[in-house]
């Protein structure tokens, strides 16, 4: 495309506190990243592509001499450069005819809910303290401002186009986002573009204050009984709480903190390791060295790592740091020296607590002392195991090494949290050999080891969409991927035709070094079959060099989410090789039919590996949001014996002892979480209601564990939710005369509609006039249905298509193939957005072609109450070929909202609020002939 004018995007940074432009503006491999100190650390990412049948198509980038260059599956490609310190330049190079938008995301540091202000071109607000719902502003605009709560604020100018502001909290994510389109049709012949940003220094405003971080590391926007505003007052703590503290009561324990007496009850082997088994009614445990029953009741972080924040640029938003030259603090400062610029003011109050140095040993000690006091038993994940600790003789657990310093080579992004290796690269197996000979042998006699880690939070998944991305050249698992292709299609013309790329390639050689994309069954399956062989051979590999370093101590996993527990494949794959299969849950309820679900594919018991209540009561951020220290408590002891009930779960794993520092853990520079994860606060005061809670628990675990005693059940709708019930079924019968497409049920069999009332409600707390009934039938050609919805504020949906779902809209979940198989929703699975709108739109997403050929029709209700839809859908966009006895599976969701922009009620007919990502929650369907 011949360019007829340019678009630069510029970047000027006027800002002296932060130093020059080449401190402020970096291009790296994801895009362009600006520092704007106290403000935070923006990532301007390469764009996203989206093609005209709405599919998104996301980059493969290359940073080689100042050059970024960004390939999508199509061939479409875009340069970035930057020319000084000022402007960068996106240019887009063979751009196709389908090409409709590049989507741009940067996220903001949540910090900003602490009285930060927005402006999107003519729409102003403040950053909201608790998560109100999905959109903070969105619409038209040229301009996006954000000022801080000391005045401080960045200001970018774009092309005129659609943003977004949106609190991504909605997904249980504690950061905010900034979501730009750029569209080709609106800038016909042109082939780049501009923003401009600038730091905007501080004004005097009602936004003004000195300092937002008080001298103890505390919030000064917020006050709370107990507030730290003296040092005298640390230095009370130390009697009081050591006189509070008390000691542990409970059941008698063995050494490891297992269930004295319990090996004899139960006839169990005293291994000297810790393994599992079952005992009464097949309830799976862990077992001490001793030989007695463990649930473990772990805590993570037990360390100083999350407490540290960096201050260096943004110095002013604290009341007080010390000198450089203060020997006093030189311990709280990260590496010792100030000239690192991350400090700990949680190490700060020990010592004017203590009034000593501080030392590490001495405060990981005291930390043991404490949790033994409330009655856990374990050390969990992210934490070091010093000699000091060791003598404690607190049982801990640990990580595998992934053989990158041995070799290893890894695939070439991070998929999930963390980087994994590539099992097909040559020396895959020496590497790992190498540094489990280094680093596990050693341990392998030690008995307050329960086992290790393979990683955390590795999203295993979704490798088949990351390899087919990648070049052969560059990565040993695409190249083992292509050479399976070859071998199946043999021709290059059978694997076009079989995987439908978005441009034919003329050989395997040509397609091993192109990002590719699944859009068919064929490549689905392939894909399939290619994620079983790499999980066989990455878990294989570990068992077997594992065992021969370290035959006494357990494999516990890697640390899954719930969306890739939620992968059979994954999970059944895992179990072969893991003692038991562990899973950062976090969640309100726990719902037991998704641990029974995990283990019948894994045939492994479940460790609660990772999860936290927070509240906001202390300044902090917070993730999974109770109203107070007291809630903690309640939904600590909900989590914890709900989960020891199912009989299937051995353990859970706090995150983590003390709170994350309040301006943000310090790896993760000025965007960095800070929550309220801790059992202990920047002022090393334990948080009463939560601890006290916890023992209670500890306390009554094994009875409540052996099915002895009922668990503790917190009587909130969040926690103790609706339960799933029995799968409902719903009968399609075939129309009885042909359909006109109209508001009415003539000609409709005369079967009742299917009600969705309170017993539905999912997300929101039940809304007074909110329900619903739908009716289904079908012929040869049409899927139809019609629903009618009781809304006090009906019709109301101002989003785009594919967004329908935030706002007033029907949502249709339709699985035809497998339907008795579980997991994530396959190829083939259809799940569509009806927009509840006057003039209604139809989407089905990760299909959106099929869309085309759906008809919907809405009328409101004349008492202003509610509304009726009428929606046709073709056999043809669902996939399906109809037949009278077919079963499938079938689910349908209203979706409510008091203002047409934010979804703030949820009701499903059958499944749950993770109905997009798990279709084993969905209720079945059959066609019949009347």
């Amino acid at each position: 495309m011949k360019s007829t004018s340019l678009l630069l995007l510029t970047v000027l940074l006027f800002w002296a506190p932060c130093g020059g432009l080449a401190d402020m503006l970096t291009l790296d491999a994801q895009g362009v990243t600006i520092n704007a100190g106290a403000i935070g650390e923006y990532s301007i990412p390469a764009p996203i592509y989206i093609s005209d049948d709405g599919q998104e198509h996301k980059p493969t980038s290359t940073l080689r001499d100042g050059e970024l260059s960004v390939i999508y599956d199509d061939g479409f490609a875009i340069s970035i450069r930057m020319s000084g310190n000022s402007e960068i330049k996106y240019e887009m190079i063979r751009m196709p005819e389908r090409a409709a938008s590049l989507k741009f995301i940067t996220y903001i540091p949540i910090n900003l809910n602490n009285a930060g202000k927005y402006s999107l071109g003519a729409m102003q607000g403040e950053f909201p303290g608790k998560h109100a719902g999905q959109f903070l502003a969105h619409g038209e605009a040229d301009r996006l401002e954000i000022i801080h709560a000391l005045g401080d604020g960045i200001r970018i100018t774009t092309p005129s186009a659609y943003q977004q502001l949106q609190d991504n909290r909605t997904w249980n994510w504690n950061i905010f986002a900034w979501i730009y389109r750029y569209d080709f049709k609106r800038y016909p012949g042109q082939d780049s573009f501009v923003f401009r940003v600038e730091v905007i220094k501080p004004a005097q405003g009602s936004l003004h204050r000195d300092f937002l971080v008080d001298r103890y590391g505390q919030s000064t926007l917020k006050e709370w009984p107990g507030k730290i505003t003296d040092d005298s007052q640390l230095q009370a703590d130390v009697a009081a709480q050591a006189e509070a503290l008390g000691s542990y009561e409970g059941p008698e324990l063995d050494a490891f903190g297992g269930l004295a007496g319990s090996r004899e009850l139960y006839g169990l082997n005293a291994s000297g390791f810790f393994y599992v088994t079952t005992v009464e009614n097949d309830r799976h445990v862990l077992v001490t060295p001793e030989g007695n029953l463990f649930f473990q009741l772990g805590v993570c972080g037990v360390v100083n790592t999350d407490d540290f924040t960096a201050v260096k640029g943004r110095e002013k938003i604290y009341e007080w740091l010390p000198s450089s030259d203060n020997e006093k603090w030189k311990s709280a400062w990260r590496g010792n020296s100030p000239s690192w610029g991350v400090f700990s003011f949680q190490i700060v109050n020990w010592i004017r607590k203590y009034g000593k140095p501080y030392s590490f040993d001495e405060w990981s000690v005291q930390a043991i002392k404490r949790l033994r006091a409330w009655g856990f038993n374990s050390l969990g994940a992210f934490g070091p195991y010093t000699v000091a600790m060791r003598e404690e003789g607190f049982p801990t657990v640990a990580f595998l090494p992934d053989g990158k310093k041995q070799g290893a080579i890894m695939l070439p992004e991070k998929i999930g949290a963390a980087e994994i290796a590539d099992p097909f690269a040559p020396g895959f197996e020496a590497a790992i050999d190498e540094a489990y000979q280094k680093h596990i042998a050693p341990r392998a006699n030690d008995p307050l080891v329960i086992g290790y880690f393979l990683g955390n939070e590795q999203h295993l998944e979704n490798i088949p969409k990351h390899v087919v991305r990648y070049q052969a050249s560059q990565s040993p698992a695409k190249a083992r991927l292509m050479q399976l292709l070859q071998e199946e299609y043999v021709d290059i013309e059978s694997f076009n035709a079989a995987w439908l790329p978005a441009k034919s390639f003329e050989s395997f050689a040509e397609a091993a070094e192109f990002p590719l994309i699944i859009r068919s069954d064929a490549a689905a399956a392939d894909m399939r079959a290619f994620l079983q062989l790499y999980l066989d051979a990455y878990y294989g590999s570990i068992r077997k060099i594992f065992k021969k370093h370290d035959p006494n101590h357990l494999l516990i996993g890697s640390r899954w989410t719930p969306h890739t527990a939620n992968n059979r494949d994954v999970v059944s794959i895992a179990g072969k090789y893991l003692d038991v299969i562990s899973v950062n849950y976090y969640t309100y309820q726990i719902e037991e039919g998704f641990f029974e679900k995990i283990y019948e594919w894994g045939q492994r018991p479940l460790l609660l590996s990772e999860w936290y209540f927070s509240a906001t009561d202390h300044g902090l951020g917070a993730a999974k949001e109770v109203n107070d220290q007291a809630e903690r408590g309640m939904a600590y002891r909900n989590y914890v014996e709900q989960a020891a009930a199912t009989g299937v779960v051995v353990g859970s794993q706090w995150f983590i002892y003390t709170d994350q520092a309040i301006t943000g853990r310090f790896f993760e520079g000025f965007n960095g979480e800070g929550n309220n994860t801790g059992l202990v606060d920047v002022t090393d005061r334990p948080y009463e209601p939560l601890v006290t809670a916890a023992a209670l628990t500890h306390a009554r675990i094994y009875e409540v564990l052996l099915g002895h005693e009922e668990a503790y059940a917190f009587d909130d709708p969040r926690f103790s939710g609706k339960g799933r019930e029995a799968t409902k079924y719903v009968a399609i019968p075939r129309s009885l005369e042909e359909l006109t497409f109209e508001l009415t049920t003539t000609g409709w069999p005369g079967r009742p509609a299917e009600p969705i009332g309170s017993s539905s409600i999912v997300l929101g707390t039940m809304e007074p006039g909110l329900s619903g009934a739908f009716r289904l039938c079908w012929d040869e050609g049409f899927l139809h249905l019609i629903i009618q919805v009781s809304d006090p504020t009906p019709a109301l949906n101002h989003k785009p298509a594919a967004y329908a779902w935030a706002a007033d809209c029907i949502e249709l979940f339709i699985g035809s193939r497998n339907p008795d198989q579980e997991g994530s929703p396959l190829y083939s699975d259809r799940h569509i957005l009806i927009s509840a709108s006057e003039n209604p739109e139809i989407y089905i997403v990760d299909h959106p072609e099929s869309s085309e050929g759906c008809r919907a029709i809405l009328a409101k209700d004349v008492s202003g109450d509610g509304y009726m839809l009428r929606v046709e859908l073709p056999w043809s966009a669902l996939g399906i070929t109809p037949n009278a006895g077919m079963e499938m599976l079938f689910d349908l969701a209203i979706d409510n909202s008091g203002d047409g922009e934010t979804r703030t009620h949820q009701l499903v007919w059958n499944g749950t609020d993770k109905n997009s990502g798990d279709r084993g929650v969905w209720g079945r369907a059959r066609l019949s002939n009347n």
